[in-house]
C-alpha cells in the first residue's frame, strides 16, 4: 500500500504528540541511588524497576522543572547538576554548580535555581536556560544543607548545619535578608504559605522548628517521642505536607519510623515502622501515596497515606537519597 505524503505526515505527528504525552503524568517513582551512581526508576503501578539510569557520581537531591519534562539531580561528585529527559530516561545535559552540590530547589517559574554549597559556606543562583551563575551568596552559614522556595518564588531558605541557622534569601538580588536560630544540625525544609509558616528538622535535636516568615522567629516546635524509639536514634531529616496543608509526614532517620503531625495543633498523630535510616519523602499529587528513601536498607517504602501502612518496598540501590514522584 502506497501511503501518501500528507496521510504519511499525520501519522508520524501523531506518533511524536503521543509519545510527549506519554511522558507527562508518567506516575514513575525516581530515587537517586548515592552510593551507587545511579537514579532508579520504579514504576507507580506496580512497583517494579523499569530502568536504572546512570549518571556521575553520588547523586543526591533531585527535582522536576516545573513542567516535569525533566529531572535535575545533583551530582555531588562531580560538582555539577545533571539533567534526565524524562520522556527518554537519558541524561542529556548538565548545569555546573560550583563545589559538591548537595540541595538544591527551582523557583516555580523554573527559571533559576540555587544550590547550597557545603564546603564554601555558599548558595549559588544558576540560570537554568543559559547555565550561567547569577550570584554566589556567601556567609549562609557553616555547612549549607536545605534549599526551600517559598511558593511565590521571592525567597529562598537554607539551612546551615554547622550554624544551627536558617538563612532567608533574596535570590534575585542575591542578599540575605534575614535569619533565625533552629534547632541542632537543621536539615530540610517546607514553607506552609497559608499559615506564613516554615518548618525545617533540626537532624540531631530530634525536633521540628516552626519559623514565622513574617518576622523570622521560631514561634514552635514539635518534638518525637514513642516508646521503643532511642532519644539519640531520632534524626529528622525530611517533610511531606498534603496538598491542603493539613497534615505533614517527617522521617525520623536512625528510628526507622515516619511521624504523622496534624499541622493546625502540631501533634504527632501517628507512627509507622519503615526501613532503616529513613531519609527522603515524596506524596502523590493526590496525597493517597507516601514514598520514603531508606538509606540504611537501600530500599524504599511505599506507604498507602490514607491508612498510613505499608504497601511495599522496592530495593532500589545503594543508599537511596532522594525521591520524586512524575504525577
Amino acid at each position: 500500500m502506497v501511503m501518501g505524503r500528507g496521510v504519511l505526515l499525520a501519522a508520524l505527528t501523531a506518533l511524536v504528540v503521543a509519545g510527549t504525552a506519554e511522558a507527562k503524568d508518567t506516575g514513575y517513582i525516581f530515587v537517586s541511588n548515592e552510593r551507587d551512581d545511579t537514579v532508579t526508576v520504579v514504576d507507580g503501578k506496580s512497583y517494579e524497576i523499569i530502568k536504572q539510569i546512570p549518571t556521575g557520581r553520588r547523586p543526591r537531591d533531585i527535582h522536576f522543572s516545573p513542567d516535569h519534562t525533566k529531572l535535575f539531580v545533583a551530582t555531588s561528585g562531580d560538582d555539577h547538576i545533571e539533567v534526565i529527559d524524562i520522556a527518554t530516561l537519558e541524561v542529556v545535559d548538565t548545569v555546573p554548580t560550583g563545589e559538591d552540590p548537595e540541595i538544591f530547589d527551582i523557583d516555580p517559574s523554573g527559571k533559576i535555581l540555587v544550590v547550597s554549597n557545603e564546603d564554601d559556606g555558599e548558595a549559588t543562583v544558576i540560570d537554568i536556560a543559559s547555565k550561567e551563575v547569577l550570584r554566589v551568596v556567601e556567609n549562609v552559614g557553616l555547612e549549607p544543607e536545605g534549599v526551600t522556595f517559598a511558593p511565590d518564588g521571592k525567597t529562598v531558605y537554607v539551612t546551615s548545619e554547622a550554624t544551627n541557622t536558617v538563612a532567608a534569601i533574596d535570590p534575585w538580588a542575591g542578599e540575605i535578608v534575614g535569619r533565625v536560630l533552629v534547632g541542632n544540625r537543621p536539615r530540610r525544609g517546607a514553607v506552609l504559605a497559608d499559615r506564613h509558616e516554615y518548618w525545617v528538622t533540626n537532624e540531631l535535636g530530634g525536633t521540628v522548628s516552626i519559623v514565622d516568615t513574617q518576622t523570622l522567629e521560631q514561634i514552635g516546635e514539635i518534638r518525637f517521642e514513642r516508646r521503643g524509639m532511642r532519644e539519640e536514634d531520632i534524626t529528622p531529616v525530611d517533610f511531606a505536607i498534603t496538598s491542603d496543608g493539613k497534615t505533614a509526614y517527617v522521617t525520623l532517620g536512625r528510628a526507622k519510623h515516619v511521624a504523622r503531625v496534624d499541622v493546625a495543633t502540631r501533634e504527632v498523630t501517628d507512627y509507622l515502622l519503615v526501613g532503616d535510616r529513613v531519609w527522603g519523602a515524596a506524596l502523590t499529587k493526590d496525597d493517597k501515596v507516601l514514598v520514603v528513601t531508606n538509606g540504611g536498607s537501600d530500599d524504599i517504602t511505599v506507604i498507602d497515606a490514607e491508612a498510613f501502612r505499608p504497601i511495599t518496598s522496592v530495593a532500589t540501590g545503594r543508599t537511596p537519597h532522594t525521591a520524586r514522584i512524575d504525577d
